[in-house]
């Protein structure tokens, strides 16, 4: 791509994209690359490595759907410079009316509203385009273009799913989808579980390696017990996991100390991943072995260092219990953290990496925690999850999707004191309301994906130690949130 220059809005916008930076590329192979920003004289210079062409995708506010990550179409280094505006309204209207296409020549049927809005989208584009010589009409034609084409996006996007779970229900008549949460505590001490064996169909019980072994060299199993027992108890799928997570919080305490020694490290989880196996072997289906690595700086490990340790846990995984699915679970799936880290592989290309190397992979688990700070997503709207899930589905292994979103920016005790909800990028502060209707679209979109094993939602309540704030479906008091009914709905009509 080499340089790349973009003409900005001479307005409050253009000081927040420089403020921010919330800008990427990618190239042919979908893959951010490192970019180098440049802001001044009312441009963006973009600067990369690569010559070829590619993709620009930046955080753009549009009137209902907040500020979600919008991209161009594909350009070519070119002298003058591009309008920034005038190419995201360009990208959004090719990426709606290609998959519109798509979905139609496949039997999609839809309605004249939707042709109303492309209609729209293709006038105020070409207004936009036509207007040069007045960069603020150009601009407000720009964003009505965005604006119509996102609207027109979702309404294609919801008529998928519906068409698609009719079809599917029609022929099933219950889906085997599995529809869960994660647990990291024992649900018969956590206000408001009496209400999870009716809203979901499976729980994975994730406690991390913290937990089980705050001592080095003894482990208490007593949690992971409560949790099997409370699942069997309620008669509901169990999956364990993940056993490893690259993430400082979840590492315990002692191992610290070895802090950037690989084959010590290394040879730590080997082992815990044995032993854990080892001792629930046959009572589980499915084992989340390692949970985003090759992502995230910890433990003075490098990018082909954690891979090595993934790749190792998996293969005792598999030594320890053949019969068993081993999941692969990666964060920030849309991958724009990669245009300011040295790793250079990325969640989808390391899952393709592994999977290749036959370690015994059965599945990639997808976290999904838009609008918040890292680890989570920026914010994309439905019409580009349907698109993350159909480019992970090239893997040809299921998925499993893991949600969260806030119901609020309020403060969270509970929450990682690091992690932050970005309320800008939502369209409004975010509430219970909001949260219940994300869930419920995006959870019913997931559904309908024939390749999507499981749909789990991260947080079940806020009354816990959570990552993520206001991300939890019940109160701290153990008052469900009103995404619990929709789950719940979703779960009675749709799901064995």
């Amino acid at each position: 791509m080499g340089v790349l220059k973009f003409r900005l809005p001479s307005n409050e916008l253009a000081g927040r994209l420089a403020a921010q930076r919330r800008v990427y590329t990618t190239g042919l192979d979908r893959t951010p690359g490192r970019l180098g920003l440049d802001f001044r004289n009312g441009l963006m210079t973009c600067s990369s490595d690569s010559s070829e062409s590619g993709r620009l995708f930046a955080s753009w506010p549009i009137p209902g759907f907040g500020s979600p990550v919008v991209g161009t179409a594909t350009l070519g280094e070119r002298s003058t410079p591009y309008v920034l505006a005038l190419e995201l309204a360009r990208g959004k209207l090719n990426d709606v009316r290609n998959q519109a296409a798509d979905w139609t020549q496949m039997g999609l049927r839809t309605d004249s509203t939707l042709d109303d809005l492309l209609r729209k989208a293709r006038r105020a584009f070409v207004q936009a385009a036509l207007a040069s010589d007045d960069p603020v009409a150009s601009f407000q034609a720009a964003q009505e273009s965005l604006e119509a084409s996102s609207r027109a996006g979702a309404l294609l996007t919801e008529a998928y799913t519906s068409q698609v779970l009719q079809n599917r229900l029609a022929v099933a008549g219950r889906l085997s989808t599995n529809l869960g949460c994660v647990l990291t505590g024992d649900p018969a001490k956590i206000a408001g579980s009496a209400s999870w064996s009716s809203t979901f169909n499976s729980i994975q019980a994730a406690v991390p390696w913290r937990d089980v072994a705050p001592t080095e060299g003894k482990h208490r199993w007593e949690l992971i017990d409560a949790q099997l027992a409370w699942g069997k108890k309620n008669r509901l799928n169990v999956e364990i996991g993940p056993l490893i997570e690259f993430r400082a919080g979840a590492f315990p305490d002692w191992i610290w100390l070895w802090d950037g020694d690989v084959d010590t490290i290394g040879g730590f989880v080997a082992d815990y991943v044995r032993q854990v196996v080892g001792r629930y072997r046959g009572k589980v289906p499915v084992w989340h072995i390692a949970n985003r690595p090759a992502g995230h700086e910890v433990l003075g490990l490098g990018e082909e260092d954690q891979i090595r340790i993934t790749a190792r846990a998996l293969q005792v995984a598999r030594q320890a219990d053949p019969a068993a699915q081993l999941c692969l679970g990666v964060d920030r799936p849309w991958m724009e953290w990669m245009s300011n880290s040295r790793f250079q592989l990325g969640p989808l290309h390391l899952s393709d990496y592994l999977i290749r190397s036959d370690v015994g992979i059965s599945c990639i688990a997808l976290e999904i925690a838009p609008g918040y700070s890292n680890p989570g997503s920026d914010a994309r709207d439905l019409f580009e999850f349907s698109r993350l899930l159909d480019l992970y589905s090239l893997l040809n292994v299921p998925l499993n999707i893991t949600l969260v979103a806030p119901s609020s920016a309020a403060d969270d005790p509970n929450a990682d004191a690091n992690v932050k909800v970005e309320e800008w990028q939502w369209p409004a502060p975010p509430t219970e309301a909001s949260q219940a209707d994300w869930a419920a679209r995006w959870t019913a979109l997931a559904i309908a994906k024939p390749f999507v094993r499981a749909v789990n939602w991260l947080q079940p309540s806020d009354g816990v130690p959570h990552l993520y704030p206001n991300g939890g479906l019940h109160r701290p008091d153990g008052a469900p949130k009103a995404a619990v009914a929709r789950l719940r709905s979703l779960r009675d009509d749709m799901l064995a």
